[in-house]
């Protein structure tokens, strides 16, 4: 079984390092927590630093789940919260890397609600319920438990995002500006529901390319293949890795964003700054504020009904949405380099 100190020298950082970044630390640097993170998935790391700190406090200890340890968007988030929690209240908090996988996620609640903790947060993997989670969640009655960023379980409180309020905000967004070829890139078929809404406002029956989930772990190369089936003039990428796929298929392709491609990404990261991408985002100190109070509430009795709490998208423009209406001959889908 691997040790904090195999990620350690994995990572190239020192054991207390990684200590910090499973407390979840905003002091720690984003590229070494990146570092560490994915050290722990490669080792298959749970840490184990969570069971001595548990047994010395087992009564003021917040567990996070992080279900994908190469995002940083849920890193950020995940540190705001506990540092908050850290701070301003007193508790340990601990961070799980990467249970993407859903039984990573069930393994990783079992292992907490082993050692008594008074809230476990967890960001629900997909849009379907995990009948062995629901069952685990149901049978459980010390802990307390908290949906981050979705809503999928309805007994289960949540502070989460109305993303199909943002996928039509994006859409109406590109509809606006003469777009009628959009392709999405998203797995997630509720938040799609959004687009079509758009669409049915904007008083189009049939989409030009045709609005359907996609795989999970969809690869650039799957894009490639779309864009060069369907000839999009704009892309809305739902999710930061769906983002990051959709950029390096638009790079294989050389297609220059916005000049021959527009694109929309969910989720505001350092990539999509850099890049100037327009992204459908949210207000993170609204999500951080909401999260603590949800957690301090369910743990000292304040809140005992289930809480749902949606914090509202916004667009935040930048410039890679080109506007068609300035082309003379209107949109007929970009052509290939």
């Amino acid at each position: 079984m691997s040790t904090s100190k195999d990620v350690a020298a994995l990572a190239g950082v020192s054991p207390a390092t990684v200590s910090r970044v499973f407390r979840g630390e905003a002091v720690v640097k984003e590229q070494t927590r990146a570092a560490v993170l994915a050290a722990a998935h490669k080792l298959n790391y749970t840490p184990n630093l969570a069971a001595s700190m548990l047994k010395r406090q087992t009564n003021r200890t917040v567990a996070f789940l992080n279900p994908d340890a190469g995002n940083p968007f849920y890193i950020q988030l995940i540190s705001q919260i506990s540092d908050v929690l850290r701070e301003a209240h007193g508790y340990t908090t601990i961070m799980v890397p990467d249970t993407k996988y859903e039984h990573r996620m069930v393994e990783s609640i079992r292992f907490f609600l082993s050692y008594h903790v008074q809230c476990i947060v967890f960001s629900p993997i997909n849009s379907a319920v995990d009948p062995r989670l629901e069952r685990l969640i149901e049978k459980e009655k010390s802990c307390k438990f908290l949906q981050l960023h979705c809503k999928v379980y309805p007994h289960v409180s949540a502070v989460h995002y109305d993303d199909v309020l943002g996928m039509e905000i994006a859409t109406e967004h590109l509809l606006r500006r003469g777009h009628r070829r959009i392709l999405i890139v998203s797995n997630d078929a509720p938040r799609i529901r959004g687009c079509t809404a758009a669409y049915q406002k904007a008083g189009i029956e049939t989409p030009a390319i045709p609005v359907e989930a996609l795989p999970s772990d969809v690869s650039a190369e799957q894009v490639v293949r779309l864009v060069e089936r369907h000839r999009p003039a704009a892309i809305i990428a739902v999710a930061e890795y769906f983002g990051l796929v959709t950029f390096s298929a638009l790079t294989q392709l050389r297609m220059r964003i916005p000049e021959d491609i527009s694109l929309i990404v969910y989720d505001d990261t350092p990539w999509t700054r850099a890049m100037g991408i327009s992204v459908m985002t949210h207000d993170d100190q609204a999500v951080v504020e909401n999260a603590v109070d949800s957690i301090l509430g369910m743990i000292d009795g304040r809140y005992t009904a289930v809480r749902d709490r949606m914090v509202p998208p916004y667009l935040l423009p930048r410039a890679s949405v080109l506007d068609l209406r300035t082309r003379e001959n209107g949109e007929a889908g970009h052509a290939l380099p």
